[in-house]
């Protein structure tokens, strides 16, 4: 068994900040609730692309995608775009209008958000927003209202819409829930995703994480994403923390196959440790140990999941779509040549943002 290794290789989620908190100098001893309000409100955050462009190199990682999240800006992802041309591109969030309403300097109003990030995508720079709509309150038409209004953006401007879905257990699941009240079912449940995808059809959805985020073995929520996916060809799951076993459904599928799967890790972030069960399945998977607590290294996500991808058995040209060919049609990322990825006569793969929107 060998790293997996693919003819154009894409990240489509990764992390390029750092957060410096102080919490040392300070005398403070922070646990995983107070460094999840400290990454938002309190962190100074600062590229880590020095060390991410050597992780890159090593594993053979030609271009990844910039989400911010937990405290990063788009100002820093844009720095990091333009200092290292040609190797990253970047989703977008309305980063500043969600601080000045968690500083208290202003109300919720979901006009800020809207302009803050059609500024960004008018720039070009962009190529989706992500990875989560921000909404206010539980009530799920409410927010499915200002889901529409995001999936609008998209659809103006012909980008991707991503959307996380699983949530981390270990010391982020009890941690986040405390500090953010991410864990209610409006929240949490995949299948709403039915609705935005059926309302926006021309619009690419990427489940990110499609289920799997640092949350142990459990399954509940990646069977849920199938659900999705198999439903609405406009949905493409992320499937980097996923363990070999769990490739084999989706691409058995004749509704998803390896034409809608996205490789994504989620590195630069802190839910992407491994934890081992010996002769169980998975063997290794991503997990947060509440008994080693967040990790102070940069973990090696990228190792772990090509070796996991690795161990398919199937086409390389399915595998070539798998760790980079879907992401490259969908980010519209340029190639070093034509022709690299599979496509037939007889059937050409459909992207869906450069259709015409259907007619309501």
């Amino acid at each position: 068994m060998g790293l997996a290794r693919g003819i154009f290789q894409v990240d489509t989620h990764v992390h390029g900040q750092r957060h410096a908190y102080g919490f040392q100098a300070k005398g403070e001893k922070a646990d995983y609730a107070t460094l999840a309000d400290g990454m938002t409100l309190h962190a100074v955050v600062y590229s880590n692309a020095p060390r991410m462009i050597y992780h890159m190199d090593r594993y053979g990682i030609d271009v990844s995608c910039l989400l911010p999240a937990f405290g990063m800006t788009n100002k820093v992802n844009m720095e990091i775009m333009k200092e290292y041309p040609g190797r990253f591109v970047a989703m977008c969030n309305p980063v500043e209008s969600n601080f000045a309403v968690m500083r208290g300097e202003k109300k919720y109003d979901i006009k800020d958000g809207l302009r803050e990030v059609e500024e960004l995508l008018a720039t070009g720079l962009f190529v989706g927003i992500g990875e989560v709509f921000p909404t206010n309150g539980d009530d799920w038409n409410e927010r499915f209202e200002t889901i529409c209004q995001y999936m609008e953006l998209c659809r103006k401007y012909k980008v991707v819409a991503s959307y996380h879905t699983g949530f981390p257990s270990g010391y982020a699941g009890g941690g986040l829930s405390k500090v953010q009240g991410h864990y209610e079912l409006p929240h949490a449940n995949p299948m709403l995703c039915h609705a935005v995808a059926s309302e926006f059809p021309d619009v690419p959805i990427i489940m990110d994480h499609a289920g799997i985020e640092g949350g142990g073995y459990y399954l509940e929520y990646y069977q849920k994403c199938l659900n999705v996916a198999a439903s609405h060809q406009n949905v493409y799951l992320e499937c980097g923390q996923w363990w070999a076993e769990l490739y084999e459904k989706p691409l058995k599928d004749p509704n998803i196959g390896a034409e809608r799967l996205v490789f994504g890790t989620d590195w630069g972030a802190s839910c992407t440790p491994q934890s081992w069960m010996p002769g169980c399945v998975p063997e290794t998977y991503v997990n947060q140990d509440i008994s080693l607590g967040p990790p102070s290294h940069q973990c090696d996500i990228w190792g772990w999941a090509l070796r996991e991808v690795g161990r398919l058995n199937i086409p390389q040209d399915d595998l070539n779509l798998i760790l980079g060919g879907n992401a490259c049609r969908l980010f519209n990322i340029k190639t070093p040549h034509t022709r690299l990825f599979k496509e037939y006569l007889n059937k050409r793969p459909k992207i869906w943002y450069q259709d015409e929107a259907p007619k309501k």
